[in-house]
């Protein structure tokens, strides 16, 4: 019974994204007609779709601390792509990802044009070209947001920061705002660390059935009550670590 709850769980949130990125993808049709900023209608879609799609898969948000008004660059952890939904119900925000979602089916396109910017990790001269892009879009309508770790983890701990794109808020002297995200699921649930965040060998839909099996889900994002202005990217990266790992409380079985 549960499995078949987490089939159904699965398909309202795959349900709930195509229904908003269709009412998103018209509504740009008509921004680029009359050549006006996309940034607000995309905010608001995203934040309906985070809403939609969390509600769906049984995850309530709990914020700890006040979000940063755009223009601002955050960092954060990663742990799984259920991080994205939260962020952008919380934030008027695009990311920085990995440039092998660029080529998904369906998803690659969907990422592209809501301006995610990406980053091919296996050329170190593509970190200039990105943060040239990161440069451009920050501004009054959107911030950027970061996972310097490079990869998701199970959540037991804090991986190292990669310093290399904070080159661009180190050179221009940028305030760096931080947040800490973790999962928490019910008693009679898998915890978390096992059935949230994706860091084993599965296939994302596989994970998402394991995920959706779950009866509730708490994601508990805590922003930092301050930002952090470092000259060194290493420097920046080191401090943004030690930052966030004092408000990230790990996640180990229930």
């Amino acid at each position: 019974m549960r499995k078949i709850t987490a089939v159904i769980k699965s398909f309202l949130c795959i349900l709930s994204t195509g229904l908003v990125y269709t009412i998103y993808a018209i509504g740009l049709l008509f921004i680029r007609i009359f050549k006006g900023r996309y940034e607000p209608w995309r905010n608001k879609c995203l934040k309906l779709w985070g809403k939609l799609a969390l509600t769906s898969l049984g995850v309530k948000v709990e914020m700890k601390g006040t979000p940063p008004e755009p223009p601002f660059f955050l960092v954060s952890n990663h742990l799984s792509y259920i991080d994205i939904p939260v962020y952008y119900y919380c934030l008027k925000t695009t990311f920085v990802s990995k440039a092998e979602i660029k080529n998904w089916p369906i998803v690659g396109l969907m990422a592209r044009s809501l301006g995610i910017i990406f980053i091919d990790r296996n050329r170190k001269r593509d970190v200039q070209r990105v943060n040239t892009v990161i440069s451009n879009k920050i501004n009054d309508r959107q911030g950027v947001v970061l996972f310097p770790e490079g990869k998701t983890s199970a959540g037991d701990d804090i991986m190292p920061f990669r310093p290399s794109l904070l080159q661009h808020p180190a050179i221009e002297g940028l305030q760096v705002h931080y947040a800490a995200i973790r999962y928490q699921t019910s008693e009679k649930d898998v915890p978390a660390r096992d059935s949230v965040a994706w860091w084993q060998d599965i296939s994302m839909f596989q994970h998402l059935i394991g995920l959706a099996s779950n009866r509730s889900i708490t994601a508990e994002v805590t922003f930092g009550e301050k930002s952090i202005r470092k000259e060194d990217r290493k420097v920046l990266a080191a401090e943004l670590h030690k930052e966030v790992k004092s408000v990230f409380n790990p996640m180990t079985p229930n």
